[in-house]
């Protein structure tokens, strides 16, 4: 006999028989037992990383993050109460940082900085989103349908990653001595919300849904463009792992990823529009960075327990082979299970790189952008909820076991037994983590003392260097000598970065155009000092300037020199043009920038990204017997964007402003608007004519802001609001129906 329709459908959500009697008996303590697990792991790093909140200066890309919300502090004092655009001046010679970064971190930490100060908040911002990272996991199971044990039981384990890269979901991370990936961790408290309110919406359970997702979603893309990626990716996993109902599952997905896009797309407008303007680095290019390790090295470490227990006995690796066990068990009957499996394949395949799935990954819109090593990130997730499954059905199995043999048995001492073995089964993971975590307050302990002698007189010169109105200062790059130009462990170039000097030599750390050829800077070429307008040179006792400098200051073991150089303007000559985009910048340059013209002060056009470049100023085969001119700075605000100077033209010539190119600068000549356009190596610039002239250099943000925002709150407004009317609708309708078909029945 066939059973009819409705009795051959399986239910989405599989409950345990274990939650099944525990729900119907009277609610006790088991209820709320696994929030002891939640509580367990927050309270470990709450206390191991404590020292994380000490103020001492960073050693990682930390200094890059507290500076720009320190600028965003700054542009609110000064009535720009929502910064979401402006000139960040001081890396890479200057870039459009707040839109073309996660900056949403930043700004909210600046608000909060109005109250607090920026100090301690960015510390403790970073501080309690890794701390409580537990409780969203625990939330972001339940909201995938898991038990209180299963998602107790992954907050649980939480805090016991480590892996061989450094860069996933563990405390190697964020901390002072590992990697300060401080934006990533806001995006990595956000993804299990967006895992968890993306299920419920595809899955059309709870009311509101679309809404909430979308927003988690669109938020976690502004927090962190990589984890943002990944969100809306794992979208496409929740749609396709239930095959009955498909259709309406695909449109109810397409809702929650268009709705997350266009909350967010005040970030992703900018993102797109100004894409061919972040610079594509050749140091990244056909590296690990972009191409990540290959499947055979991803399997081989995800198998051998590196990827979760690195360098300790394998306990997490194990429970999450346990986890996985389970799912593929209720593969069939758990669609919980197959999205599970779903995410941890998705992050393999992104984490795996290129080689050998470049076929799908080339697919991806934006894909040369994706730094696809970092997709640990995933693996470490899915990994870690797999292993509280594994780790609650091991005790539900015992449950079961105790019950078998003895019916009588009572549960509360059977699970509080079963919860003090979960912690004693961890113990030399937590020991691990608390071992490292106690070596890292050992060195921000150390760097402190080193702060408040060495470093304090490192800032004397600083303070030196702000009192005669600032200007580019160079203490080595990490490929020479100022790798080991430190304070404590601080090499003094990221020193000056974390004390809002306009810096050269800390590389690689926005997308800046002339990222790339600050890089390949020659410190033993004088015309190179003139051209980057490096005016001061900080150098430790014993060593002898590279170039011409004369002594301005000392302070300690550290000394001052100061270089001459005509400003951030620039009169000079341009003869040929140089095609290049993003991804080629330096190497088109440089051959330029190693030649006879150079040194004899020109500078070529730029026809960028196929466009066409202005013309050279200097007829072809033209040789100049005389300087092109002078200029004066009159008034630069480098954090503001702004540059002014009077500037003398012996001929028609251009006038250079030494900071990255953007489309976005504009330029007066005498009051009178020109047109820039990019020179080498990167630069912005401007035609004048023979005579004396007032030119201004101004940076415009972005300005359709508000637009974009309107769609967000309006997108989130219909998503709310949509599906309650298109409900009351079809109910008056099929109402209407059910009447008339009443009136006419017999």
């Amino acid at each position: 006999m066939i059973a009819p329709p409705q009795q051959r459908v399986r239910p989405v959500q599989q409950v345990p028989a274990v939650e099944i009697r525990a729900s119907r008996s009277r609610p006790g303590w088991r209820q709320y037992a696994p929030w002891l697990f939640v509580a367990a792991a927050c309270a470990f790093g709450l206390v191991t990383m404590s020292a994380e909140l000490t103020v001492v200066q960073p050693l990682n890309d930390e200094a890059m993050h507290f500076e720009m919300v320190r600028w965003a502090v700054q542009q609110i004092h000064q009535g720009n109460v929502l910064p979401l655009d402006g000139w960040f001046p001081y890396l890479s010679l200057g870039d459009a940082q707040f839109s073309h970064y996660q900056s949403l971190p930043h700004l909210i930490t600046a608000y909060i900085s109005l109250v607090f100060g920026s100090d301690s908040t960015e510390r403790w911002a970073g501080y309690l989103l890794f701390a409580l990272f537990p409780v969203s996991v625990y939330a972001g199971s339940r909201l995938l349908g898991w038990s209180r044990w299963a998602a107790g039981s992954a907050a649980l384990v939480s805090p016991l990653l480590v892996s061989v890269t450094g860069y996933g979901y563990e405390s190697f991370s964020y901390t002072w001595l590992g990697n300060g990936l401080w934006s990533q961790e806001w995006g990595m408290f956000l993804l299990p919300l967006a895992w968890g309110t993306s299920w419920r919406a595809i899955n059309g359970s709870g009311r509101g849904k679309y809404a909430l997702a979308a927003l988690v979603v669109g938020l976690t893309i502004a927090m962190h463009f990589l984890t943002g990626y990944f969100a809306l990716l794992s979208i496409g996993v929740f749609a396709i792992v239930i095959w009955r109902g498909l259709l309406p599952r695909i449109g109810r997905a397409a809702l929650v990823f268009g709705g997350a896009a266009l909350v967010a797309s005040w970030v992703v407008v900018p993102l797109i529009t100004d894409g061919a303007y972040f610079n594509l680095s050749i140091f990244n290019q056909g590296t690990f960075w972009l191409n990540s390790y290959g499947a055979p090295q991803a399997l081989n470490w995800l198998f051998t327990g590196q990827l979760f227990d690195y360098g300790r006995f394998p306990i997490v690796s194990l429970l999450v082979a346990l986890g996985a066990i389970v799912c593929l068990v209720r593969f069939r009957s758990d669609a919980r299970a197959r999205a599970l499996l779903g995410l941890m394949a998705l992050s393999i395949v992104l984490f795996s790189g290129r080689e050998p799935f470049g076929f799908i990954l080339n697919l991806l819109p934006g894909n040369a952008d994706l730094y696809l090593s970092r997709y640990m990130m995933g693996i470490q997730l899915a990994g870690d909820i797999l292993a509280g499954v594994g780790l609650a059905w091991a005790g539900e199995a015992a449950v079961h076991l105790a019950r078998t043999w003895r019916p009588s048995v009572r549960l509360t001492p059977v699970a509080a037994g079963l919860m003090a073995a979960a912690v004693l089964l961890t113990l030399p993971a937590w020991f691990n983590r608390a071992a490292y975590a106690a070596s890292d307050s050992a060195s921000i302990a150390v760097q402190v003392d080193n702060d408040q002698t060495d470093g304090a007189a490192l800032d004397v010169l600083i303070n030196e260097i702000n009192a005669r109105g600032g200007g580019r200062t160079y203490a080595g790059l990490p490929g020479n000598w100022g790798q080991q130009y430190d304070i404590g462990q601080v090499p003094v170039y990221a020193y000056l970065a974390d004390n809002d000097v306009d810096e050269f030599g800390f590389t690689l750390r926005t997308p800046s155009l002339t990222a790339d050829n600050e890089a390949y800077f020659n410190q033993n070429d004088p015309a190179q000092y003139q051209l980057y307008n490096i005016r001061y040179i900080l150098m430790p006792t014993g060593m002898t300037p590279p170039v011409p400098a004369t002594l301005l200051a000392s302070s300690g073991r550290h000394r001052l020199y100061l270089v001459a150089t005509s400003g951030y303007l620039q009169v000079v000559d341009t003869a040929g043009i140089i095609e290049a985009n993003r991804s080629d910048m330096a190497s088109q340059m440089q051959p330029f920038l190693k030649s006879a013209a150079f040194q004899q002060g020109e500078l070529s056009t730029v026809a960028f990204n196929g466009g066409a470049a202005a013309p050279p100023t200097l007829p072809v085969g033209a040789t100049p017997n005389s300087a092109p001119g002078t200029s004066t700075d009159v008034l630069a605000e480098a954090q503001n964007g702004y540059f002014a100077g009077n500037v003398i033209a012996n001929r028609t010539a251009a006038v250079v402003l030494k900071v990255t190119y953007d489309p976005l600068w504009q330029v007066t000549v005498d009051g009178h608007a020109a047109k820039p356009y990019m020179v080498v190596p990167g630069f912005v610039a401007v035609t004048v004519g023979p005579g004396q002239h007032t030119v201004v250099f101004q940076y415009v943000p972005y300005s359709h802001y508000a637009v974009l925002l309107g769609i967000g709150a309006m997108t989130l407004l219909l998503l709310a609001l949509g599906p309650r009317i298109w409900r009351r609708k079809t109910r008056r309708r099929l109402g209407g129906q059910m009447t008339l078909l009443g009136r006419v029945a017999p």
